[in-house]
């Protein structure tokens, strides 16, 4: 009842409420009253650390090959190369995010940055301005940027790349587009951890997610999971 009384003060008085604290007390309703999925694993998330602690530990090494679906300002790749000293493929396609990430990797030759996506198919598309939210599944063209869009399996091949270490994807809402692709191709079995973020908004997300994660159990195994938030898959041994 407590947390109730304090989220009808939220809405019943807004604008005495600093933004933060109103987003904890709604991320708490939904916790504790709605039983909200998702944010029970956010919740769960924060305390682990998950960004500190799960989304960098993998067996990696100098010679290992990571690829960045999703690179936006470059702080994932930044991480992974400066404990590992991998090699990062960068791929993203928003221009200015893509520029901030030439910047940060200038003069550091194992990390090289792409200005486009990476999907089932070689196409253009209009991708919203929503800083680290942008998405083509959310735009309406009206103050969209035209981006690049480039098929998965092509691109490896033109960059000489035989498997993939680590595989992270945060694409808002692509990756329902991009891991059926991998599956049916058979590229998915040439990565060997794999690192996804879903998102609840997608249309039917939760069944499009079960039905992916079905088919990545064939191949992969569940090393940790908080659903709509982060998990990660590893290629299963032979």
């Amino acid at each position: 009842m407590n947390i109730l009384f304090k989220v009808f003060k939220v809405f019943k008085y807004p604008r005495t409420i600093p933004r933060a604290m109103k987003n904890h007390i709604i991320l708490l309703y939904k916790i504790y009253i709605l039983k909200h999925e998702s944010s029970i694993a956010i919740s769960k998330w924060f305390k682990v650390r998950g960004d500190d602690t799960l989304r960098l530990d993998y067996p990696l090494n100098p010679n290992s090959v990571v690829v960045d679906l999703g690179g936006y300002k470059g702080e994932f790749s930044f991480n992974i190369n400066n404990r590992f000293d991998s090699f990062v493929y960068i791929f993203e396609p928003v221009k200015h995010f893509y520029l901030i990430c030439e910047n940060l990797f200038k003069g550091n030759p194992k990390v090289k940055v792409f200005n486009y996506g990476l999907s089932n198919l070689n196409e253009e598309a209009y991708i919203s301005d929503e800083d680290n939210g942008s998405s083509i599944i959310k735009n309406n063209q009206d103050g969209c940027e035209l981006i690049t869009l480039k098929k998965f399996e092509d691109v490896l091949d033109n960059l000489g790349i035989e498997k993939i270490d680590l595989l992270k994807i945060n694409v808002e809402g692509s990756e329902f587009v991009i891991l059926p692709h991998l599956i049916q191709s058979g590229i998915i079995k040439k990565v060997k951890y794999l690192q996804v973020q879903f998102h609840s908004f997608y249309p039917n997300a939760g069944p499009l997610r079960d039905r992916i994660r079905n088919e990545l159990s064939l191949t992969h195994d569940e090393m940790w999971n908080y659903p709509f938030v982060w998990e990660s898959w590893s290629l299963k041994k032979v």
